[in-house]
């Protein structure tokens, strides 16, 4: 299969899993979500490195590139989990969805050079990320206090959702860039564990307990397998030529976490922001395509 595709599932994987996230979030706060989605991931692959014949490897390079991708996967997902919650789904995904200019861009700092379409393709992606974070909301009839209130809530969402997207941004980088060091598995494996102990210290600091309710099991243990499978269908599709075609395939995850929102929560989308949505989505597929 070839990368793209495998960027496709990736993105079916993990923007079900950020819908999801937006209920047991909720439910249960962000940081107590993702510590149970780690510790199933951690868990679930760790049965599969023992149970199978590869040779697990190690490599200082790759360990420490491993490490940071599993400390940016926590930080990115305790964000986007925390922007989800706070919505809208409409507001954040094409936010979290533009980290592809930051992969694109890291890329041609270290020697690559993109091609004419995939700079049109990133500045349509930066328009369409401005134009819908400009107009979020807009269309709403609230009193004078309450549009400010509203206002200074879509600010701190914003300011979340783009620290989600620079944490994406790092969690493909460091990630691709250990695979060629441990391979996809041993990649992924060690990033859950590296991200389960930092979430563990965290609470520890925090003197605080995780929650997890017995009803909401079923529920993190699937969205815990789609995370994990998210980023191994990732890495997988990340050894071929063109890594970041798979990546900026990946990055439509938004677009299943939108169709979602729309089909199951009836979220209102207003003309100008599918127009905005359209363009980022439109730049993601067309950088797709240059890549490929």
């Amino acid at each position: 299969m070839g990368g793209v595709l495998w960027g496709c599932l990736s993105a079916l994987c993990l923007g079900s899993a950020d819908f999801m996230a937006r209920f047991g979030t909720r439910a249960l706060g962000a940081r107590s979500v993702y510590l149970v989605v780690l510790a199933i991931g951690a868990s679930a692959l760790t049965l599969v490195v023992l149970v199978s014949d590869a040779p697990v490897r190690w490599s200082a390079p790759g360990m420490a590139l491993s490490s940071v991708h599993g400390l940016s996967v926590v930080v990115m997902s305790v964000l986007l989990y925390t922007a989800l919650a706070r919505g809208p789904i409409s507001m954040v995904a094409p936010i979290v969805a533009a980290h592809p200019v930051l992969v694109l861009a890291f890329a041609y700092a270290t020697g690559a050079r993109p091609a004419p379409g995939q700079w049109l393709a990133m500045a349509a992606i930066v328009a369409g990320v401005v134009w819908v974070a400009r107009r979020a909301g807009s269309g709403s009839a609230e009193g004078e206090g309450e549009v400010e209130s509203g206002r200074r809530a879509r600010r701190i969402t914003l300011a979340i959702a783009g620290g989600a997207s620079v944490a994406h941004a790092a969690i493909i980088i460091s990630g691709q860039a250990a695979v060629p060091y441990l391979g996809e598995l041993q990649t992924t494996w060690v990033g859950r564990l590296v991200g389960l102990a930092a979430l563990l210290a965290l609470f520890a600091l925090r003197r605080e307990r995780p929650r997890c309710e017995r009803s909401w099991v079923p529920f993190l243990v699937l969205l815990g397998i789609l995370d994990t499978g998210g980023y191994l269908a990732l890495f997988a599709g990340s050894t071929g030529p063109h890594p970041e075609a798979t990546a900026v395939a990946a990055s439509t995850f938004g677009v299943v976490t939108v169709i979602l929102a729309r089909i199951v929560l009836r979220e209102s989308i207003t003309r100008t922001q599918w127009t905005a949505i359209a363009v980022v989505f439109g730049g993601v597929a067309a950088l797709a395509g240059t890549a490929a």
